[in-house]
């Protein structure tokens, strides 16, 4: 049986990844595996592109942030989904942006790592 706290974590990696699910309120939804699976591969690819996009002096703080949310995954998900979201991650970080594609990269990537953070602390 998942606990409460795991029940929003997978929401909060899908809700961003899965426009149906993004409508619906977060007591309702319950991710299968495989959505699951794609919403961790695509905050981990989104976090790799986010880190191509921000100056040198900042990637160090992105790259922390990375780990953090890595470690977090594997703690309550499990080492395979920290997997997924690392490799993609990696994937993501050989991927050049023009600045306009940068500037919307960011963005997304701090609004998915604040609902993140925010299913982190169990807030809703």
């Amino acid at each position: 049986m998942r606990s409460t706290s795991n029940i929003l974590l997978l929401v909060a990696i899908t809700t961003l990844a899965t426009p149906v699910m993004a409508n619906a309120a977060k007591e309702d939804v319950v991710p299968t595996e495989e959505q699951v699976d794609t919403g961790l591969k695509n905050f981990g690819y989104l976090t790799g592109l986010a880190l191509g996009c921000v100056a040198a002096d900042q990637s160090a703080q992105l790259e922390t942030e990375a780990m953090n949310i890595s470690n977090e995954i594997s703690r309550t998900l499990g080492g395979d989904r920290a997997f997924l979201y690392a490799a993609s991650f990696g994937y993501g970080t050989n991927i050049e942006l023009n600045q306009q594609e940068c500037t919307e990269a960011l963005a997304n990537f701090e609004k998915r790592a604040a609902a993140f953070q925010q299913d982190m602390r169990g807030e809703k």
